[in-house]
């Protein structure tokens, strides 16, 4: 009895975990500024941020803190 009742807790905490990885959405928007800029595709000044969309697409947790995250 104490076993099932081992393996359903541990087959059920799994799911109730809610974690989720850093909000870094700031960060591919300076990125992506800084690019366009040095290419000339545009200046930071003509850009308007309020019509750009950063949508995190990905994310994994490496190791001690470390996140790989795609965004688009």
């Amino acid at each position: 009895m104490k076993k099932l009742l081992l393996v359903t807790l541990l087959a059920v905490l799994p799911i109730l975990s809610f974690a989720k990885g850093p909000d870094c959405s700031s960060w591919p928007m300076n990125i992506s500024e800084g690019w366009l800029k040095k290419v000339g595709i545009v200046d930071n000044i003509n850009l308007d941020e309020s019509k750009t969309k950063i949508t995190l697409l990905a994310s994994e947790k490496k190791a001690k803190g470390l996140y790989t995250q795609i965004y688009h």
